[in-house]
C-alpha cells in the first residue's frame, strides 16, 4: 500500500518536500489556507545546495527559464561603493559546487513545483483549507475528515509564525530580532552604474545593508534592505515608508540614497525560531520556517526549506514502517546543519553591519583573503547535498 503523506503549507518547503515524496511514489495531500498559492515577496536567491536540489527533482529546465545567474556578488562600500570583495558565481559556481548560484522570482518557483507536483496521480492540492494545531491524534482525525485518508506521516511547512510549533511543548512563539526587511522591485536602468551588468551587489553600512539582483530576464531588479525597526503588525505586504528607510541610509552614497526612493516598499518584521521542538507524537514532523525561522542574513530560508523537504523524504524512504524513526533520524540530521547554518547568519550580520575598528578588520579580512579564499570558505555550505 502507498504511504500516504499529508503536508500543511503550500509554501516552498511544503511543495518541495510534496514533491520529493511523490516522486517516491507516496500518495500526498497538501493543505493550504489561502485561496491560492501565495506569492509573498520577489525575489529569492538559490544557492547551489539548493538548485542541486532541484535538479534532482527534474525541475531544472522548467526553472532556467525563469531564473538568472549572476556572475558574482559584489560586497561593496555604502557611501564610497568601493569593492571590498567579491564572490565569483556563474561558471566558477557551477564547477566549484557542481550547480548553480541563480535569483528567480518566488512565484516561478512556486507555481513550477505546484505544476510538478500536479503531474502526480494521487497528489492534491486542497486550497482554503485550515488544519488545527491540535495532538496528533486529532490532528489525524482531523486530515482524515477531510481528505478520506488517515497519513502516515504529517508534515507541518506552516512558516514563521506557525502554530503548530507555538502548540508544542518545550516551543515558543517566534522572537522579533530588532531588525526589518525592506523589499521593492524597481527598474534595472536606475541602479545600472551602482555594479557591473549581471552582478549581485551587496552594500554594506552601519547597522543596516542593502541587496540588489537582476529578477530573471525580465529587466526588473530586486532590492532588499535590512534595517534596525520596531515590532509591527506580523505581516509580509505592510506599506513601507520612504521616509523611515531614508533615515536609516544617510550619509550613504547619493546614488544609492536616489535608488531608494524611486521604489514603492513594502517592510516586515524579521522574526527567528531558536532551540524549538521539531516534531509531535511519532508521526507529526515541523520543516523550514515553522521548525528554525533564521534572520536573513545568509540568505538560507529558502535553502534551509528545501534541504529539508529532500532530507525528510530519504529519512522516510529508508523508515517507512517506521515513522517516529524516520523523525528521529531527520532531526539528527538537520539540526547541527540548521546551527551551522545559523551561525554564518549571525557572522555574516556582524560583519555587514560594522562600523569603526570592526569594520577596518572587516575590510583587512576581505583584502587578504580574497575572492577564490572567500569561496572555498563556503564550500561546507553550497556544496552540500542533502539526502546524498
Amino acid at each position: 500500500m502507498q504511504p500516504l503523506i499529508a503536508v500543511v503549507g503550500a509554501g516552498l518547503g511544503g511543495l518541495t518536500a510534496a514533491l520529493a515524496f511523490a516522486r517516491q511514489g507516496c500518495v500526498v495531500d497538501v493543505f493550504e489556507q489561502s485561496a491560492e498559492l501565495r506569492e509573498v515577496g520577489a525575489g529569492i536567491q538559490l544557492s547551489p545546495n539548493a538548485t542541486g536540489i532541484l535538479d534532482g527533482l527534474a525541475l531544472t529546465d522548467t526553472l532556467a527559464r525563469h531564473w538568472h545567474e549572476p556572475e558574482g556578488l559584489i560586497l561593496a562600500s555604502g557611501t564610497s561603493l568601493r569593492t571590498l570583495t567579491r564572490l565569483p558565481l556563474g561558471a566558477d559556481a557551477r564547477q566549484r559546487w557542481q550547480s548553480p548560484y541563480a535569483v528567480i522570482h518566488r512565484r516561478d518557483l512556486l507555481h513550477a513545483l505546484a505544476d510538478a507536483l500536479r503531474d502526480h496521480e494521487g497528489c492534491t492540492l486542497h486550497f482554503n483549507t485550515v488544519v488545527a494545531p491540535d495532538g496528533e491524534d486529532r490532528t489525524l482525525d482531523l486530515l482524515q475528515e477531510i481528505s478520506g485518508n488517515r497519513p502516515d506521516l504529517i508534515i507541518f511547512a506552516d512558516g514563521v509564525w506557525s502554530r503548530k510549533r507555538d502548540s508544542l511543548a518545550g516551543s515558543s512563539p517566534a522572537r522579533f530580532t530588532g531588525h526589518v526587511a525592506w523589499r521593492a522591485t524597481t527598474d534595472a536602468s536606475g541602479i545600472s552604474d551602482l555594479f557591473p551588468p549581471g552582478f549581485m551587489g551587496t552594500f554594506l553600512g552601519a547597522k543596516s545593508h542593502l541587496v540588489t539582483y537582476p529578477l530573471g530576464n525580465s529587466g526588473a531588479v530586486n532590492l532588499v534592505a535590512a534595517t534596525p525597526g520596531e515590532q509591527t503588525e506580523a505581516r509580509w505586504d505592510k506599506e513601507g515608508d520612504p521616509a523611515a528607510l531614508a533615515n536609516h541610509f544617510k550619509g550613504w552614497n547619493p546614488k544609492i540614497i536616489e535608488a531608494l526612493g524611486e521604489a514603492d516598499w513594502q517592510v516586515w518584521p524579521l522574526f527567528e525560531a531558536r532551540n524549538n521542538a521539531w516534531r509531535d507524537g511519532s508521526r507529526t514532523v515541523l520543516i523550514g520556517d515553522a521548525a528554525h525561522a533564521m534572520s536573513p542574513h545568509a540568505a538560507q530560508g529558502a535553502a534551509m526549506a528545501i534541504e529539508d523537504a529532500v532530507e525528510l523524504a530519504c529519512c522516510f524512504k529508508c523508515y517507512g514502517d517506521d515513522p517516529a524513526a524516520a523523525i528521529s533520524r531527520f532531526t539528527a540530521i538537520r539540526q547541527p546543519r540548521v546551527d551551522r547554518v545559523r551561525k554564518r547568519g549571525d557572522l555574516n550580520k556582524l560583519a555587514y553591519h560594522a562600523s569603526g575598528p570592526t569594520r577596518i578588520v572587516r575590510d583587512l579580512t576581505f583584502l587578504v583573503r580574497g575572492p577564490r579564499r572567500l569561496a572555498a570558505d563556503l564550500d561546507w555550505l553550497y556544496g552540500y547535498r542533502a539526502g546524498a
